[in-house]
């Protein structure tokens, strides 16, 4: 926001600015109460919300359970005999493995004298690469040293020049800085009172839309409870049961 100065003098032009500072914050606090009840309307309303879907949560998980609990016999039974099946092939595995390691060994003893002496002169090799390499970066490490000791110098020099220009034009801005410094204060208020206004519209719809879960949480939970008496009544068809919802047909 700018301000509009005429010939008044400095005081008054600042008593003016803050005035109307005191106002645009007077404002901006009433839109700040305004949000904070309507804030709490709604921790409310989440607070009933996450109770009912926590109940629809226990009621699902009791009928889980019972399915659960019916596929793991049939589940149990079917380990046992992939785990008796999975010994067999263990031991034909092992048997075989066996007879290949011992192959295997009797060909690596033939051919480690001969790599080991591979390596021995690759390593050789490579210190003497290592060697000429640290030789060059010394002399470029000197190299630097010396530029940076001449960057530092004139760094100094520069940092002396703007400290004098910066203390002459310091007392020409103070004036300015303080007038500018009130008209921001002037513009934060008013956002702040505009974003809390927004804000309160914002958390009215919010309200809104809570109520509109909360009721069709309240729908799911019935929906939940039939789940779980059809659940006790009904019986299970394991091959369609995957770990998700269980499919329960109800008794005849």
């Amino acid at each position: 926001m700018s301000t509009t100065l005429t010939n008044k003098t400095y005081e008054e032009e600042i008593i003016d600015e803050h005035n109307k500072f005191v106002e645009a914050k007077n404002l901006r606090k009433r839109a700040e109460e305004d949000a904070q009840l309507l804030s709490n309307r709604i921790a409310l309303l989440k607070l009933e919300e996450q109770r009912s879907l926590k109940k629809i949560e226990e009621t699902r998980n009791k009928a889980r359970e019972i399915m659960q609990r019916k596929a793991q016999m049939l589940e149990e039974q079917r380990i046992k005999e992939e785990e008796k099946n999975k010994r067999i092939e263990e031991e034909k595995a092992r048997l075989e493995f066996n007879k290949i390691t011992k192959e295997q060994s009797k060909q690596s003893r033939m051919t480690t004298r001969e790599e080991m002496v591979k390596k021995l002169k690759e390593e050789v090799t490579a210190i003497k690469l290592s060697k000429k390499e640290n030789k060059s970066l010394i002399e470029q490490n000197k190299n630097m040293e010396l530029l940076e000791k001449a960057t530092v110098t004139q760094s100094i020099k520069n940092m002396h020049r703007e400290a004098e220009e910066k203390k002459r034009r310091s007392e020409e801005e103070r004036k300015a800085r303080v007038r500018a410094e009130l008209e921001r204060k002037i513009d934060e208020e008013n956002i702040k009172k505009r974003q809390k206004e927004d804000e309160i519209s914002r958390m009215e719809q919010e309200e809104l839309e809570l109520i509109q879960r909360l009721q069709n949480s309240q729908m799911m939970q019935r929906s939940a409870y039939e789940e779980l008496e059809q659940a006790m009544s009904g019986s299970l068809i394991t091959s369609n049961y995957n770990g998700n919802e269980p499919t329960i047909y109800p008794k005849n």
